[in-house]
């Protein structure tokens, strides 16, 4: 009870003197003012610690930035590169170039675009595809050749069509530097329904080309009527042989060659075409006749009638006429006529169709002998009549041969002589003719034939122009 009720000092242990670590001074508690800084300093360290997260992810995010891999970037596809790709066949590079809308348009070294690359190569799936993304069709390059040209000149119906339907102004006959125009390239191609096409779309002019020449040439060789006839009306003038003067038509006549002749003719060919003022050598040179050959070459718009006339020909001298040929056009120097070289030359059955008719020799026709001065009449190869006649004397001796008589006159009256020649029947529309006159038992006449009264007006009156008088 005693140590419960004395609070006696009780001797400290050896051990409670040694320093505590938890001296005094260390437990005092801080006063109020350094409370409220301890907190500011704490809430400006969370700060920077904020800032410094804020900076570490920020250069987390920009170190991934720069070593992750890039997005997809879009770049551009220069013209030229489609050039290029059409050029060498590359069909990767050309989808990549159309897939992007390059311009189709662009051109090489030449000036040639894609399309004209394309078709010029053949490939015509690359063709096809430049012209569904609108390439221009009608871009030629430093030479002249286009698209159309090649489509044609490698027989490609449908593209030629394509690229035709989109052209608003298409010139047929332009030429290349080589002198070629699409009508030659469409020939070389071999395509007749593209050489038709062209063909229809050649202008109306005089000149004939080497194509157009080709282009003739096939037809008739192809016996292709409507192409020939087409390509006549397509010019103005007559066609002639490549490097020639003298027309088609009269070489055909010249050579006899028939097909040509009735395909010409038949197909438009002019029925009055004329012979040129200077003809080729090798066209006189098929010309038999000296006369006609002189008139050839010395007179001027000699006709392929009078052409034929002079050789002839008698069924080519109907077809013309048939044709509408101009029976009474004249030459220009000598004034002659179709009638007149027929004459002059002795194609009396020629002379026969030119007059419009005449009997056959076989059913009338008249006989003049010089040596017995005298004249028959023949009918179905029997003599009917007989009569004296008066012939050429020495110096003005009668022609002999085998004449017509191709007109008559009443009351002629010569105007050499200044004589009348009743009953005037003209001889090959020649300087001589049976007439009445005094007859008598020899020859007395300047060259023609006189008879008396009586029989020259009976043969006047029923001896019909046209009919065969033959003199010798």
């Amino acid at each position: 009870m005693e140590h419960a009720t004395f609070n006696r000092i009780r001797p400290i242990p050896a051990y409670a003197k040694v320093p505590s670590q938890f001296h005094r001074a260390s437990t005092t508690l801080p006063d109020r003012d350094y409370i409220i800084s301890g907190q500011a300093l704490h809430m400006r360290a969370s700060k920077r610690r904020i800032v410094f997260q804020a900076v570490v992810i920020f250069l987390i995010l920009l170190w991934a930035t720069a070593i992750a891999p890039e997005p997809p970037a879009r770049f551009s596809i220069s013209p030229s590169e489609l050039v290029r790709a059409v050029t060498i066949g590359r069909a990767s590079l050309i989808d990549l170039c159309l897939a992007e809308h390059v311009d189709p348009n662009a051109r090489d070294t030449q000036g040639r675009t894609p399309l004209l690359i394309a078709t010029s190569q053949q490939d015509w799936k690359t063709a096809g595809r430049l012209l569904d993304a609108r390439a221009l069709v009608g871009l030629a390059d430093k030479s002249g050749f286009t698209p159309l040209m090649a489509a044609a000149l490698h027989g490609k119906l449908d593209t030629y069509q394509t690229i035709l339907a989109r052209l608003t102004n298409l010139h047929v006959e332009a030429r290349c530097d080589d002198g070629r125009d699409l009508l030659e390239m469409a020939l070389d191609g071999g395509n007749r329904e593209i050489v038709r096409s062209v063909e229809e779309r050649l202008p109306v002019m005089p000149r004939w080309t080497s194509s157009t020449r080709r282009a003739l040439g096939a037809a008739l060789l192809a016996e292709d009527k409507d192409q020939v006839r087409l390509l006549l009306s397509k010019r103005t003038t007559p066609p002639t042989p490549e490097g020639k003067d003298v027309p088609l038509l009269a070489y055909a006549i010249g050579k006899n060659d028939a097909p040509l002749f009735t395909t010409l003719l038949t197909c438009g060919a002019d029925p009055n075409t004329a012979l040129p003022s200077r003809c080729d050598e090798d066209f006189l040179a098929l010309l038999p006749s000296k006369s006609l050959r002189t008139y050839v070459e010395q007179d001027r718009n000699l006709t392929v009638l009078m052409l034929t006339a002079g050789l002839g020909q008698e069924d080519y001298l109907r077809a013309l006429l048939n044709a509408r040929a101009h029976r009474s056009r004249l030459t220009k120097r000598y004034k002659m006529s179709a009638l007149d070289i027929a004459a002059e030359t002795g194609h009396w059955r020629s002379a026969q169709i030119l007059l419009g008719g005449g009997p056959s020799p076989d059913q009338l026709r008249i006989e003049i002998s010089l040596a017995l001065q005298r004249v028959a009449l023949v009918k179905d190869g029997v003599p009917i009549f007989h009569t004296q006649c008066s012939t050429g004397r020495q110096g003005y001796s009668t022609k002999t041969g085998q004449f017509v008589i191709t007109n008559k006159e009443r009351n002629h009256r010569s105007t050499i002589y200044k004589v009348d020649m009743p009953y005037f029947m003209r001889l090959s529309c020649l300087d001589f003719g049976m007439h009445a006159g005094v007859v008598p038992h020899y020859p007395a006449s300047h060259g023609c034939i006189r008879l008396p009264p009586e029989a020259a007006r009976k043969f006047f009156s029923e001896i019909p122009i046209g009919t065969l008088v033959t003199v010798q």
